[in-house]
């Protein structure tokens, strides 16, 4: 018994410690090259050939498949603008230019000033006008912007009643006189007379 011991002590001691050469138990071995087969498996299946598409690319798929849907969306449902005689009635309703002024402040007055009088945006209360000055054309501008001057697509952010508003409201300020107006940028246009109040 003795002999058998002493033929598994190893050779090589530390501190008078010696080890005994025990092989490795066999569900030890099983975990070890288990996670070896698993970690090639994984790295093949993932990093490699039949790895699936990443988070990110699974997004950017999705997100040009959704912009192809509001396109689609956007087509068949045009934004129609209200007639210039709805439009500049609003002009002279009170209820309408509060709600108009307040969606103006909101979103349009940091491009255009709080009295309209031009800031990054032109000035809206003279009678020069880059995109048109007719209400139906304001209307335009504002329900599509212009992405090339860093105008925002208002049309499919704001409710109806809230755009039409703002047309209304941009309308009224026409032909007053802010402080410190932008420069008169575009082209001359005669504003449309507004209707009379009763």
């Amino acid at each position: 018994m003795a002999t058998t011991f002493e033929n598994k002590v190893l050779d090589h001691d530390v501190d008078g410690i010696k080890e005994y050469d025990n092989p490795m138990p066999g569900w030890l071995w099983a975990i070890l090259w288990g996670t070896v087969v698993f970690t090639i498996l994984y790295i093949g299946f993932y990093a490699l050939a039949f790895a699936p598409a990443s988070m990110g690319a699974e997004y950017r798929v999705d997100q040009v498949e959704l912009r192809k849907t509001v396109q689609a969306y956007y087509a068949t449902h045009p934004i129609v603008p209200p007639s210039a005689d709805v439009l500049l009635q609003g002009a002279v309703d009170a209820t309408v230019l509060d709600l108009g002024k307040a969606r103006f402040v909101k979103t349009c007055a940091p491009c255009h000033g709080e009295s309209a009088q031009g800031l990054i945006g032109p000035n809206l209360t003279d009678n020069r006008w880059l995109y048109g000055g007719q209400v139906v054309q304001i209307f335009t501008t504002v329900a599509k912007g212009v992405p090339a001057k860093g105008m925002p697509t208002w049309g499919r952010v704001l409710p109806p009643i809230e755009l039409a508003a703002v047309v209304s409201y941009v309308r009224s300020v026409q032909g007053t006189s802010p402080a410190n107006p932008k420069q008169p940028e575009g082209d001359l246009v005669a504003a449309e007379p507004l209707p009379k109040t009763k």
